[in-house]
């Protein structure tokens, strides 16, 4: 019985990740018609992973307790705005919060074992939003990148340095 629970615990992980690199990637796409994205659970590799394209998006799925979001516009085209970054940077962990509440009041309507794995969704994408929005650096187990939070932070400290500098 503890293996089917652990297995549940890791889909729900992996589920709440990729709902929040969807997030990330959806806003790349939004902000941008020449941007691709690519979305990655676990390492950057390609390998023995399932290949997931929609659209201009492409996942890279597995299951995980890490993920990230890559995207890339063509050297023709000007690179991503301050803002534009900011909301590639907010959008995984809106989406992160939006599925949360969706997932929490929708836990009511089911009864069981289906309305606890509900629940336990919610509390796990707010989970991954509250530790998305500190700034912070993951352990290197967690990928090592640098949380969404910290680099919102450093995005609107260069940008208040380069305001300051052409003032």
């Amino acid at each position: 019985m503890w293996l089917l629970e652990i297995i549940t615990v890791l889909l729900i992980i992996s589920c709440s990740l990729f709902i929040h690199e969807m997030g990330h990637a959806v806003a790349a796409v939004i902000s941008s018609k020449n941007s691709k994205v690519e979305v990655f659970l676990g390492t950057s590799s390609k390998t023995n992973k399932l290949r997931l394209r929609i659209g201009r998006i492409t996942c890279y799925l597995t299951i995980a307790l890490s993920g990230f979001c890559n995207y890339r516009i063509a050297n023709e085209f000007p690179s991503f705005t301050y803002k534009q970054k900011i909301f590639f940077f907010l959008g995984g962990p809106i989406a992160s919060l939006l599925i949360s509440t969706v997932l929490f009041i929708f836990s009511f309507s089911v009864p069981g074992v289906a309305g606890n794995i509900l629940i336990n969704s919610a509390a796990a994408n707010l989970f991954l939003f509250i530790t998305s929005m500190i700034p912070w650096t993951y352990p290197a187990f967690l990928g090592g990148l640098p949380s969404d939070g910290l680099q919102v932070l450093n995005l609107m400290k260069t940008n208040r340095k380069d305001r300051t500098v052409t003032s």
